[in-house]
């Protein structure tokens, strides 16, 4: 005789899980801010780079992607601290690809968030086939 599987959200609170909105910085002056829950490598157009997210004050998982003056600046050691990214425009004295380097403000927490548990993500590695 087969029994039936517990289902385990009967007793369990549950809210449903969104996939995080993908944010680009196209005019000066707009900024981010939240916790930084951390980074991935994605391809886009062709190309790998690297693709930031973070938490904002909502609760909303937000995704921007990097440039060249983001990656010196955003590192793994700032998972779980509170960040502020606001774009300053493009310094077209320095060139990256070809391009105007876009520049932007970066301001760090000193603590990381209270409550904040760092978690290592799931990698397509890990996910067995």
């Amino acid at each position: 005789m087969a029994t039936a599987m517990p289902n385990p959200t009967a007793r369990r609170q549950m809210q449903e899980v969104k996939a995080p909105e993908m944010f680009q910085f196209t005019r000066e002056h707009s900024a981010l801010e939240g916790v930084y829950l951390g980074s991935a490598m994605v391809t886009v157009k062709g190309k790998e780079t690297i693709q930031y997210m973070i938490q904002d004050p909502e609760g909303n998982r937000l995704t921007f992607l990097a440039t060249y003056d983001l990656a010196r600046k955003l590192q793994p050691s700032h998972v779980g601290h509170w960040i502020f990214v606001q774009y300053e425009g493009e310094d077209l004295e320095i060139k990256t690809q070809g391009s105007p380097m876009k520049k932007f403000r970066v301001a760090v927490s000193q603590q990381v968030e209270p409550g904040f548990k760092n978690v290592a993500p799931i990698g397509d590695e890990d996910i067995p086939f």
